[in-house]
């Protein structure tokens, strides 16, 4: 974790005291009259978007798990709730919190397309510069964070396997990556420190829910706690529901109507039935 952070406080300063990196990475994708030609090409966008839908579909199916897991909850967990509870911790604080909410937001660096060195109006600043654009803010990437969740994968396979897979994930990740940089969308920097801050967070989780906290989060107290969790909810849900049944029904003895009776059967039936396991 330590050598994380010290790697992702080195790859800033380099791209700080250096600036000219990203001018000079970007130019290599710039046309003079024409901008970023790549951007228009229909095989990259369609391999930008394949990109993008991997690492979210992997997110859905996480999150699905553990959802499910607590719709159903003496039924076992389709992930092992470690695995999923890390994955899921991965994204939100990644991506969602860090990237997206804390960096988008804060930090309105300019996009290669929109400064004048590539034909655009405002001016180039380098990386970590908290600027004053308020919309195409370019630091940190949002996409390679979320590419980036996909690198720890590569500590779940068989460890014979997990040589090549570290090596396929990460050139995955480097193409989607640097597909933003040929798109003018976003600088290298944008897209390095963005990967090492989420590789920063997988560490630190792991060294987490594997290392320090191991036995608190063994799959098999997580899925109990999961389990706990679940039927509380269920039980929640039943008696709110069987409190506004009752309340309707009062409502209705009280003024004689009947236009609402089905309402409360209703109601009456779904609390009935939600402990269906």
């Amino acid at each position: 974790m330590i050598a994380c952070l010290l790697g992702t406080l080195l790859l800033s300063s380099a791209f700080i005291l250096f600036p000219g990196i990203d001018l000079a990475i970007s130019r290599q994708f710039y046309v003079p009259g024409i901008g970023f030609p790549l951007a228009h090409s229909g095989l990259l966008q369609d391999f930008r978007m394949a990109g993008s839908n991997i690492p979210v579909t992997v997110a859905v199916v996480v999150f699905a798990a553990l959802v499910l897991k607590l719709l159903h909850p003496l039924r076992p967990c389709l992930l092992p709730p470690r695995f999923a509870l890390y994955f899921a911790s991965l994204y939100l604080l990644g991506p969602v919190l860090l990237v997206n909410g804390v960096l988008k937001t804060f930090w309105g660096r300019p996009r290669p397309v929109k400064v004048e060195e590539f034909g655009g109006s405002v001016p180039f600043l380098d990386a970590w510069s908290l600027g004053e654009s308020f919309t195409h803010r370019s630091f940190a990437s949002g996409e390679a964070a979320t590419i980036a969740c996909l690198l720890p994968l590569a500590l779940f396979v068989p460890r014979p396997w997990r040589g090549r897979v570290a090596a396929m994930l990460a050139m995955l990740v480097a193409l989607v990556s640097l597909n933003r940089v040929a798109f003018g969308g976003h600088f290298l920097s944008d897209i390095t420190v963005a990967i090492a801050l989420v590789l920063t967070i997988a560490v630190a989780l792991r060294q987490v829910f594997y290392v320090s906290h191991a036995a608190l989060f063994e799959d098999e107290r997580l899925d109990g706690e999961l389990t706990r969790l679940g039927l509380a909810a269920q039980t929640k849900v039943r008696g709110d529901l069987e409190a506004m049944s009752g309340f309707i029904r009062g409502r209705l003895a009280r003024s004689g109507g009947e236009g609402r009776r089905p309402v409360a059967q209703s109601l009456a039936v779904s609390a009935s039935i939600l402990p269906a396991e």
